[in-house]
């Protein structure tokens, strides 16, 4: 028993530390490689994720087609978010390039472990895709 109230006093620092870091500006970056959902063809992107400020950034890296192996694609290069401002319920808000679209959409970017969740909105819709981090 004893040892459950310490391991519950832990858990409970952690999430106050947690919380006090991102009220100070400090929300943790996710970094890593990401791979989308595929599309209608089957091909996806792996885009990398980096801190670029206090804010989020992304790049595209490759795209792959159904069988893995590397799809030529205009988006490679390219960036698919940046300066995605931290917000105090720990997601990012900011600009994403839907690299299929080509167009600029208002986004929020939520990460549940190895899961990111983009929220994307034009002027009329919004559609959400799950990335997976690879890396």
């Amino acid at each position: 028993m004893k040892i459950f109230r310490h391991c519950v006093v832990l858990v409970f620092l952690g999430l106050a530390a947690g919380v006090a870091a991102q009220e100070g500006g400090q929300t943790e970056v996710p970094r890593g490689l990401w791979q989308t959902e595929p599309d209608s063809l089957g091909v996806f992107l792996l885009v990398r994720t980096r801190r670029c400020g206090s804010a989020l950034c992304a790049r595209v890296e490759r795209a792959k087609n159904r069988a893995g192996y590397d799809a030529p694609s205009n988006a490679v290069g390219q960036k698919a978010f940046w300066a995605m401002r931290p917000q105090p319920d720990g997601s990012f808000y900011g600009e994403y390039r839907d690299a299929r679209a080509r167009r600029f959409l208002q986004s929020r970017v939520e990460v549940f472990g190895r899961k990111l969740r983009l929220r994307a909105c034009d002027q009329t819709t919004c559609s959400e895709t799950i990335w997976t981090l690879v890396q």
